[in-house]
């Protein structure tokens, strides 16, 4: 689907984690997918750089080790399967010498609730993130930093709003529905896109306005 994002959620996560001309993304997620989206227009608008790694070793763990590394990489941006699949290329105990990395953010799936610490061990000092939402609210609309995951803990936080973004959980007449019952996600405010790119049907479908309060909405479905 075609989905053109604004650059509101890019812009807050940049001011969130001090994103600059000196930081450094390794772009391990591809460019066909919305992740993306932040590796380019995200740390090139903040003056940072994007470090590819070589086409025939996109997927190799060895070699984001061998970039992170000669790159000064600083930031970490995937589903949580490639950062733990990295993790254990090195072994868990393994430390990384001088690392750089200083915030991962994870989106896109589940966190394993031992995958933060696991990470931490190896890059000391690192801050992980949970983030979460749609392409059309511009990738991201939620955002919850992992400190240390207690013992008892079944899963990672979904997190809270970004700046000026909401969420609510409605039920079929888009009511409000009470504490541990189930309902549909909307995403509101900020990241809203203003739909799909030449389909007015879905976009009709998708996007839709509150009938009380006027918001404007993402139907997450």
């Amino acid at each position: 689907r075609s989905t053109p994002c604004r650059g509101e959620p890019v812009v807050d996560i940049n001011r969130r984690f001090g994103v600059g001309p000196a930081d450094r993304v390794l772009a391990v997620s591809a460019l066909s997918f919305d992740l993306s989206v932040y590796d380019i227009f995200g740390v090139l608008a903040a003056g940072g750089c994007v470090v590819f790694p070589s086409p025939s070793r996109v997927q190799d763990p060895v070699h984001w080790s061998e970039l992170v590394e000669r790159h000064g990489v600083t930031l970490w941006n995937s589903v949580p399967a490639l950062l733990q699949a990295w993790v254990e290329s090195r072994g868990r105990a393994a430390v990384f010498a001088g690392s750089t990395l200083r915030v991962a953010l994870l989106s896109g799936d589940w966190i394993p609730v031992t995958l933060p610490d696991a990470v931490r061990a190896q890059h000391p000092g690192l801050e992980v993130v949970s983030l979460g939402g749609a392409t059309e609210a511009s990738i991201w609309s939620v955002c919850y930093p992992i400190g240390g995951v207690p013992a008892d803990w079944t899963r990672i936080p979904y997190g809270k709003p970004l700046t000026n973004q909401t969420l609510h959980v409605y039920d079929a007449m888009m009511r409000p529905c009470p504490v541990w019952t189930t309902g549909e996600i909307y995403i509101g405010g900020a990241g809203v896109a203003r739909g799909y790119w030449a389909d007015e049907e879905r976009t009709a479908e998708r996007f839709v306005v509150h009938p009380v309060t006027g918001e404007r909405l993402y139907r997450t479905g």
